[in-house]
């Protein structure tokens, strides 16, 4: 087997990589909730970092997930949802 053949033989069935899919997400929320936003934010598999920032967001939180329509059940599903969380802007990194 050529080592082309051997690359194509190793790759995902589902012809996508195996790389993660990444994902910003700028969330605004309401005075005071940021410390508990982080805290539960935190505690999420899917979130491998998160911030408080300055400017007109409040936290931006790094997300790695395996599908992309992951992604949007994140975002709205469970951060979008959280008390205090007023609006989200979801960035994807290419």
């Amino acid at each position: 087997m050529s080592d082309s053949q051997k690359q194509r033989s190793s790759k995902p069935r589902s012809g996508r990589s195996s790389k993660p899919i990444r994902a910003f997400v700028l969330i605004q929320t309401l005075p005071g909730r940021v410390a508990a936003i982080i805290r539960v934010l935190d505690k999420m598999e899917v979130v491998k970092g998160v911030d408080p920032v300055t400017g007109p967001f409040d936290v931006v939180a790094y997300l790695e997930v395996e599908e992309l329509r992951d992604i949007s059940g994140v975002v709205a599903g469970t951060i979008g949802g959280l008390k205090g969380v007023t609006h989200t802007t979801t960035l994807l990194c290419v």
